[in-house]
């Protein structure tokens, strides 16, 4: 049973496109956080709990309490969300414009501390350029380490806040990879700059390289710094801990693109080791950080075994994923991918359905999968329906357009 591929098309028309397809669709997104800093609710992601979780630590003045974390939601989440509650007055590129019904005083406290940037300390740049990056305002986030037209050949590193100024340069400069990945080899092989950190620039340039697929000496150059700088790293606490995992996570892209699994799985699983040394302890934000560092893992692990076709594994990892996210509608749709791959087609349609109630974007992929697994389970007035859905919350997907032609001319299981 091959399983259809399900891509929105790109582009700024498509977007606009999804954008207003999500105004009408009814199907507005079930976490308030991205949105004027609302409190999480109960089926909020990890990720909308560490945004609030660093808001909150910023506006309290202890910042520098905050944990590592490892992921962002995607740049566009708040506008999506937005639209799907047919606000599109809250997409505004400007912070300060968020409408008043929807800006709490925990934004309005934000806005006002980002104002006055100079008095700042450096952990609270830091946690603050995280934040408006998760919110959606890479400009703004720049203006925190005067970053707006930086000269990325010759911007200097600071030890502090290097790392958070990568991930700014990164929202601001998308294209500009080669020059931002000598930039963090310098800092990566920059011995004033803390162990910890300069692992992270490494995994930065081993891993986008990886994912590119290029096997580059800058790739295995970043790959030594990383293992130079982790040998610095002393002691046996959580932080140490997530910083091994990061890195061999990170490195087993070498013998990956060498197509030596074997060897990619023994550096996954040294990082799954370091990951469960690295017990979190019972503050909240120091479990969401261990979790934010254990999503990847699994879920990269998860892919892994589908592509090779391991599926009772791939099925136990995904399972660890619903411990650790049960709100991530990625959760669930690798889940499904792994009970389609089993030949357990009505596992599956449970897994897509877990997705609906979260609302938002998300739901169209869901919708598109549950329509073809109706589909091919000879149910066509439930496939016609879900694929009506998918098309209400983005009529972008060629695929969709293909299925839905299918489906009308009763040309039979697809």
């Amino acid at each position: 049973m091959k399983l259809p591929k399900y891509r929105p098309a790109p582009g700024v028309h498509a977007l606009t496109e999804r954008l207003l397809s999500l105004t009408t669709a009814c199907r507005p997104a079930a976490c308030p956080v991205h949105v004027g800093l609302g409190a999480p609710v109960a089926n909020s992601t990890n990720l909308g709990h560490i945004t609030y979780g660093i808001a909150r630590e910023l506006v309290n003045g202890t910042a520098h309490l905050l944990p590592s974390f490892n992921t962002f939601p995607r740049p566009e989440r708040r506008v999506l969300d937005a639209a799907s509650w047919d606000r599109i007055d809250a997409t505004s590129a400007e912070f300060a414009q968020m409408p008043a019904d929807l800006a709490t005083e925990l934004w309005h406290q934000v806005d006002q501390m980002c104002r006055d940037r100079g008095s700042l300390t450096p952990a609270e740049r830091c946690a603050a350029s995280d934040l408006l990056l998760r919110l959606g305002y890479p400009l703004r986030a720049g203006e925190i380490f005067d970053l707006l037209g930086a000269d990325l050949a010759d911007h200097p590193i600071h030890p502090e806040t290097v790392r958070s100024e990568l991930a700014v340069l990164l929202r601001l400069y998308p294209d500009a990879h080669p020059q931002l990945e000598e930039w963090a080899l310098r800092g990566a092989a920059n011995s004033a700059v803390p162990p910890q950190t300069r692992v992270r620039l490494a995994n930065y340039v081993v891993v986008s390289n990886g994912k590119r697929g290029t096997d580059v000496p800058a790739l295995h150059r970043a790959a030594e710094f990383g293992r130079d700088a982790m040998a610095e790293i002393t002691g046996t606490g959580m932080d140490r801990y997530l910083t091994e995992h990061t890195l061999y996570r990170a490195i087993a892209y070498e013998p990956y693109l060498r197509r030596d699994m074997p060897g990619t799985m023994e550096l996954l699983d040294r990082a799954a080791v370091a990951l469960a040394q690295a017990e979190p302890a019972t503050g909240p934000l120091e479990i969401l950080s261990w979790k934010d560092h254990a999503f990847p893992m699994f879920e990269t692990l998860s892919k892994t075994l589908l592509g090779q076709g391991e599926v009772g594994r791939a099925l136990e990892s995904t399972g660890k994923l619903i411990e650790i996210s049960p709100y991530d509608h990625r959760v669930w749709e690798l889940r499904a991918h792994a009970f389609v791959a089993s030949g357990n087609l009505g596992e599956a349609v449970s897994a897509w359905e877990q997705i609906l109630p979260q609302g938002g974007l998300p739901v169209a992929s869901a919708a598109f999968y549950l329509g073809w697994a109706h589909h091919q389970l000879g149910d066509t007035s439930s496939a016609r329906d879900y694929y009506t859905l998918s098309q209400a919350v983005d009529p972008t997907s060629p695929e969709l357009a293909e299925h839905m032609a299918i489906l009308a001319k009763g040309n039979g299981v697809r």
